[in-house]
């Protein structure tokens, strides 16, 4: 794992985390906690609220001697008056600004915010750019995604093909949260077995409604109108309207005939992801699917989608009869 929060092999005095991907802050709060405080010692670390009390309150504990550690960390968030978002309370900013000058190098002081982004214009934050470590908690690139699950099954001693890990990271909708949570799952799952495979994704991995109607196309493509049915029925019961499943099912329809054309025109699956705007996995399986019918048929099924729209929209005929005439149709294209 990579330690971004070291600055040549040692901890700094000043951190401040900010971003939008919330296990990452809470990640690297832990990890700087743990890489200061080794034996878990609790009497030399705080953590405040700044909702509740002022900046005064950190910085009184920052200049606190540590009582048994070499280090006293002091954890305070929200640090919401380094954005542009309204602050329930005011803080003594202006000596937060001479600390920052010269920290108490017995000190780690480590300030959080879940924001976006920093207000650029204060002072403040121009000066911790200066002096502090910050760290950025962003969604993170598939490419990221995969390297985390790559490293963290290696470091257990487990394996992972590609298929598997881009179906982890599509189920998970790229969140490092979930993705975690349902990596340690498939290991605990895995046991002994050296390997974790594509279909322990498919048994343990939550579906995504995307995902549902993606199997919900191939059951069509291969003329299987009865688990089509029954899968139908399932995200019915689950709240489904039929009215956004005939929305993603043209997304799907659509998603196809234009990979497939972006493909025959010498594009890569990367390259066709950004043109549509969709995941590359999600490319990867339209790919897939599309070789099983010409352009001519992928036009037809979005004709016929387009019609059974317009029919449910303007009260032509019971919904439900005209969603499962077209699931008929389009399953004997």
């Amino acid at each position: 794992m990579k330690t971004p929060w070291l600055v040549n092999g040692k901890l700094a005095n000043l951190y401040l985390l900010y971003g939008t991907e919330r296990h990452l802050l809470e990640e690297w709060e832990r990890e700087i906690v743990k890489a200061a405080l080794p034996d878990g010692e609790r009497f030399d670390y705080m953590k405040i609220d700044l909702n509740d009390q002022p900046l005064d309150a950190v910085l009184d504990e920052a200049e606190t001697v540590p009582f048994l550690s070499d280090y006293r960390v002091v954890i305070a968030k929200p640090a919401t008056f380094l954005t542009g978002a309204k602050d329930k309370k005011t803080h003594n900013v202006d000596r937060l600004a001479e600390y920052i000058i010269q920290p108490a190098d017995y000190a780690i002081v480590v300030l959080i915010v879940e924001a976006e982004k920093l207000d650029e214009r204060k002072t403040i934050v121009k000066r911790l750019k200066d002096r502090a470590v910050i760290l950025e908690a962003k969604k993170p690139t598939t490419e990221e995604l995969f390297r985390f699950v790559m490293d963290a099954v290696n470091d257990k001693g487990y394996r992972m093909d590609r298929p598997a890990i881009e179906r982890l990271i599509f189920l998970t909708g790229e969140m490092w949260a979930t993705l975690t949570h349902e990596l340690d799952k498939l290991m605990l799952y895995a046991g002994d077995r050296p390997a974790i495979e594509l279909e322990d994704v498919d048994l343990l991995v939550p579906r995504t409604l995307e995902d549902n109607v993606f199997q919900l196309t191939d059951y069509l493509m291969k003329r299987q109108l009865e688990p089509a049915i029954r899968l139908i029925r399932d995200l019915e019961k689950q709240g489904q309207e039929v009215l956004a499943l005939l929305g993603l099912m043209a997304r799907q329809y659509r998603m196809m005939l234009l990979s497939k054309r972006l493909a025959e025109q010498g594009y890569g699956e990367r390259q066709i992801a950004s043109k549509v705007g969709a995941h590359p996995y999600a490319i990867k399986l339209a790919l897939q699917a599309g070789k099983r019918f010409t352009f001519a048929q992928l036009e037809q099924a979005l004709i016929a989608i387009t019609t059974t729209d317009e029919g449910m929209k303007t009260g032509r005929g019971d919904k439900r009869i005209l969603f499962d005439s077209l699931v008929v149709r389009l399953a004997t294209l």
